[in-house]
């Protein structure tokens, strides 16, 4: 039989694969070790019972409930169990190993934390408290120290140790106020029912942490933190740093709130408020007031006040007696477990009065603030405080950003009963605007244009030997964007006339410089546009059929390409639209041919159906193929009784025709149409 010891040797083989490194923190449950994984070649945590009480029914039914629930949660942001098992019957657990400081290890040293960065390793905790909660794991110990941060600064939550199962109906006094008490929940104080609330409760101090580099509640003793927490208000974030806006305090204040009514109904709601919280269109967002009074202040009764304050000095010179050796690793923080046993023994009662003081005045309640927040989000706080959720009606917004609460009915604050139906407006963003092209064209016409359309604009003038005094040469906003024409104005770069140093004549030229036309055939009217308004010709512009010239190309201008111009003459450019339709009219005769007759035709076993077709006549389809119509569809379907002239226009611009016409079944015509022809 082994001797009980303490802590295992460095080098000893454990399980026949994990070889003892050294030792990273001792604690009162379990100690936690450095060690190599001969198989992996990797280095892991392993974390073992101490051997003095692996015979603890308590510590051991703790410590296989941590291995369960941290096995079960896969994220990357979760401390991973890569084993379990038990070495000549002492159970252990094989974890990832970080290498980095604890949270509270990094708070101290880096405090204060910029603003973005606070939310950004809040972000990681609260997305593995997410994956935690969906799958029904409670951690009921959030605290820095039970978060490590690895050398990329990468958050891994540790110590699921007294996390309990949401649907686990018996739950032992002793259990339910275990962990850290500044950063407990007031009704795990008071040995009240432990919800995903609690462990909101707990992110709410941890964010007040990484803002201020301090707890809120401190004290004496662990009675006087808790009474605390469960009687005093939040000390002011912003009275500490003005630089933080109020919708990140109400983050805070808000996963703080006394009654866990109060809180955010779930940790994705308290992600997604945060992750705005820095937003602009929130700077003037109200102060977070929670909509049930904390009336229910918490006493130690006389009887009993000697008796806990006995317990907090036993457990003191416990502490000091039994002082753990130095820290050579962050996981060292999640083996410090207290037994607060002595608070379970006593605040039950507290819960009993404070369930008698909150049973009054449960039907009341005001309606949350939700403005700015995401419509989930807002939909979780709203039934989070009791309340239905009425119509969703969405509209513009200037102000609001796409997708986000602009008001409610009735509004925030507003007192109402539970389970009364509040009605949503969800901006849609705002109304945008296609901007027209108004460069070249004279600035009060542009004006006119880009009001009437709702723009703003803004005029400024410069100097150009290009373009006429009052012409538009540029404009701010790119033709064809569309933008918000409440937020965004357009300025107009107008021209104020020719540059007087440089369009001074001299005494050897006239007054405007003469230049050659270009060659503008062929080119596009666009291109003709720009070459007119560069050389400052008035542009007249007709249109024509060409066989030669592509549609929208320049078939010839007026004058010809290198006449002399001056600035201020007319050009005139023909631009072609394509070849006109060629058209062929074209007749074609068809015969009538009567039935055949027959001395008996009671013997001619068609003579119904033939009898039928004969006293309607000749059966006539014609089918033509031109620039319009395909051979396969019939073009004309009708009965003769004589001889019939059929007409037929062709239009073929892209070619011959065809035409083939059908008497009865049979083939009468069947002719190429020449796009030459000119008719008959």
């Amino acid at each position: 039989m082994r001797r009980m010891v303490r802590v295992i040797n460095k080098g000893y083989l454990l399980g026949d694969r994990y070889r003892i490194v050294d030792t990273l923190g001792e604690g009162g449950m379990a100690n936690v070790y450095l060690a190599d994984d001969i198989i992996l070649k990797r280095q892991v945590a392993v974390k073992i019972i101490r051997l003095d009480l692996q015979k603890d029914s308590q510590v051991t039914a703790r410590f296989e409930r941590e291995a369960l629930a941290t096995s079960e949660l896969s994220h990357p942001n979760i401390v991973s169990v890569f084993d379990v098992g038990s070495d000549h019957g002492l159970p252990y657990m094989v974890m990832e190993y970080v290498k980095g400081p604890d949270l509270k290890e990094y708070i101290q040293d880096n405090t204060p934390i910029p603003l973005p960065k606070v939310i950004k390793i809040m972000d990681q905790i609260l997305s593995a408290m997410s994956l935690a909660h969906k799958h029904g794991v409670i951690h009921r110990d959030l605290k820095p120290q039970n978060i490590l941060m690895d050398e990329n600064g990468n958050i891994k939550i540790a110590d699921f140790g007294i996390a309990v199962a949401l649907n686990q109906t018996t739950i032992t006094q002793t259990n339910s106020v275990l962990g850290s008490v500044h950063y407990m929940s007031p009704e795990q104080t008071r040995g009240g029912m432990v919800t995903k609330q609690s462990d909101i409760y707990s992110l709410g101090i941890i964010l007040y942490e990484l803002l201020t580099g301090q707890v809120p509640f401190n004290g004496e003793t662990p009675v006087v933190i808790a009474l605390k927490h469960a009687e005093d208000e939040i000390p002011s974030l912003r009275k500490q740093n003005k630089d933080i806006p109020q919708a990140l305090e109400n983050v805070v204040l808000k996963a703080t709130a006394k009654d866990p009514r109060d809180r955010y109904a779930s940790v994705d709601e308290m992600k997604a408020d945060l992750d705005t919280s820095l937003d602009p269109s929130r700077l003037n967002e109200p102060l977070f007031r929670p909509s049930h009074n904390n009336d229910d202040k918490t006493k130690i009764l006389p009887a009993f006040n000697g008796k806990v304050m006995q317990a907090a000095k036993q457990e003191a010179a416990s502490r000091e007696q039994q002082e753990p050796k130095k820290q050579k690793h962050s996981l060292l923080a999640n083996m410090k477990k207290y037994k607060w046993w002595w608070i379970g023994s006593i605040f039950p009662v507290f819960a009993i009065l404070l369930f008698m003081v909150l049973s009054v005045g449960h039907n009341n309640v005001r309606v949350p603030n939700v403005t700015n927040m995401s419509e989930v989000a807002a939909k979780a706080s709203l039934q989070g405080s009791g309340l239905v959720i009425g119509s969703v009606v969405k509209k513009n917004s200037s102000e609001v950003k796409k997708g986000k609460v602009i008001s409610t009915t009735p509004p925030a604050d507003s007192p109402v009963s539970r389970g009364h139906k509040v009605s949503l407006v969800i901006s849609k963003g705002p109304v945008l605007t296609k901007v027209p092209d108004v460069e070249g064209t004279y600035v009060n016409a542009a004006k006119q244009k880009l009001t009437k359309l709702g723009f703003k604009v803004k005029v400024k003038e410069a100097p150009s030997n290009e373009y006429y005094a009052g012409l538009v040469m540029s404009q701010s906003v790119k033709a064809g964007s569309k933008i918000d024409a409440k937020k965004q104005a357009i300025t107009l770069i107008v021209s104020a006339g020719f540059d007087q140093e440089e369009s001074r004549p001299t005494a050897s030229s006239s007054s405007k410089a003469s230049f050659k036309l270009a060659d503008l055939t062929g080119k596009s009217l666009k291109e003709a546009q720009d070459y007119a308004k560069a050389k400052g010709l008035a542009l007249k512009v007709t249109k024509d059929y060409s066989d030669s010239v592509a549609s929208g190309k320049i078939i010839s201008t007026d004058p010809d390409a290198g006449s002399s111009m001056k600035e201020g003459d007319s050009l005139a450019v023909t631009v072609s639209e394509g070849e006109k339709n060629k058209t062929v009219k074209k007749t074609f005769s068809v015969a009538y041919k009567a039935p055949a007759s027959s001395a008996s035709d009671e013997d001619n076993d068609d003579s119904s159906s033939a009898s039928s077709s004969s006293s309607r006549g000749n059966h006539i389809r014609i089918y033509i193929q031109d620039d319009d119509h395909s051979l396969g569809n019939i073009y004309r379907d009708q009965y003769i009784t004589k001889d019939t002239d059929f007409t037929i226009t062709f239009n073929v611009t892209k070619g011959d025709g065809k035409i083939k016409i059908m008497r009865d079944d049979d083939t009468v015509v069947d002719e190429t149409v020449a796009a030459d022809e000119s008719g008959d």
